[in-house]
């Protein structure tokens, strides 16, 4: 690399990247794959490269394409049945296994994702929450990402709902997302009712700083999701009707939304829905119960890990990408997360 790149880099860059380059790494790697786990990663959608829409969940098309080239040199990305397969002890792998997932079901997904897949040979599942499509209007946690990209330094005053009143500042930038993670964290907290109308009333307080030169988060239509779903490379997965927080919900409430959700996709597509995500990875033992009974053979949550032979099929742990993810982190991120259980 040359010299006038390195002092560009800040520390934390260059030590990822002295870290994920030469001979250590791969030794790293191959000890951190004994047993023949499976790397099971999670994204949510992706975006344009011109484009500054400051979520952690909108990884460039650029990036994606990058992480799936090196992933591809070193992993056999495979299907999710196929990882299941292998995860239920059947065959030995020559080379570690990879899948890739995308959860909820964005509208990126067809712009950017679908024209990707015959050009990389790529296995992707999609867990799609059915809710969105149906209503055609965001989730309330895309709603506000939306309505958080401003112009301009605006206040954000909750205190009605019990929660602080927010600073909101312009720009992009991973160190900016740090302030706008504690509103979606503190959101979450809400009974479900109540955070629609907090979120309805952040709209209002945000319309007058908000930025539109960018393309807002928003779900697949039902016609791009139909051509999703015929794709060779595509598994479509279920994530809830609702896409609420599930042990927020009564049991009863919880597996009818996954019911709901896997029959809306079978209708849709003619596919087979046999895997589940839980929304936010909120899950416990008695919604994997749930998941079970719902008719799916996997449930994947968002516990960082990977995913070992005599693990439980309905706790499936994930290694989450995101928009600051650059390379060297992304390849720092699948060891790091490989001694997580």
């Amino acid at each position: 690399m040359p010299i006038a790149t390195l002092s560009a880099l800040s520390p934390k860059h260059l030590g990822r990247r002295v870290l994920t380059s030469g001979g250590i790494y791969p030794l790293v790697r191959r000890r951190a794959l004994r047993g023949d786990p499976v790397t099971v990663l999670m994204y949510h959608t992706l975006g344009g490269d011109d484009e500054d829409f400051d979520a952690w969940t909108v990884v460039r098309q650029s990036d994606f394409r990058a992480q799936m080239r090196w992933l591809q040199r070193h992993y056999d990305i495979v299907s999710l049945d196929e990882a299941w397969e292998h995860a239920c002890g059947h065959g030995a792998a020559e080379r570690p296994k990879a899948v890739i997932t995308f959860d909820d079901g964005h509208s990126g997904l067809h712009r950017y994702l679908l024209p990707l897949l015959d050009e990389l040979r790529l296995p992707v599942t999609l867990y799609v929450a059915t809710g969105h499509i149906v209503t055609g209007r965001p989730y309330w946690f895309d709603r506000i990402m939306n309505a958080l990209q401003v112009r301009h330094r605006i206040l954000l005053d909750l205190s009605r709902f019990g929660l602080p009143v927010f600073g909101v500042e312009p720009g992009v930038g991973e160190g900016r997302w740090q302030t706008l993670g504690p509103v979606l964290e503190a959101l979450k907290t809400l009974d479900p009712a109540v955070r629609e109308a907090a979120v309805d009333a952040a709209e209002e307080q945000l319309r007058p700083a908000r930025r539109d030169d960018f393309d807002a988060l928003a779900p697949l239509s039902l016609a791009q999701l139909q051509e999703i779903a015929r794709c060779p490379w595509v598994t479509i997965g279920a994530h809830t009707e609702c896409h609420s927080l599930l042990d927020q919900l009564s049991p009863d409430a919880a597996q009818a939304s996954m019911e709901l959700s896997a029959r809306r996709l079978r209708d849709w597509t003619g596919a087979k829905v046999r895997h589940f995500a839980y929304p936010n990875g909120n899950h416990n033992a008695e919604l994997m119960a749930r998941a079970r009974d719902a008719g799916f053979d996997t449930a994947l949550t968002t516990r960082k890990g990977l995913w070992r032979r005599g693990d439980s099929a309905f706790s499936v742990a994930r290694v989450p990408v995101g928009r600051y993810d650059d390379l060297a982190r992304f390849k720092l991120n699948l060891l790091a997360n490989a001694w997580r259980h």
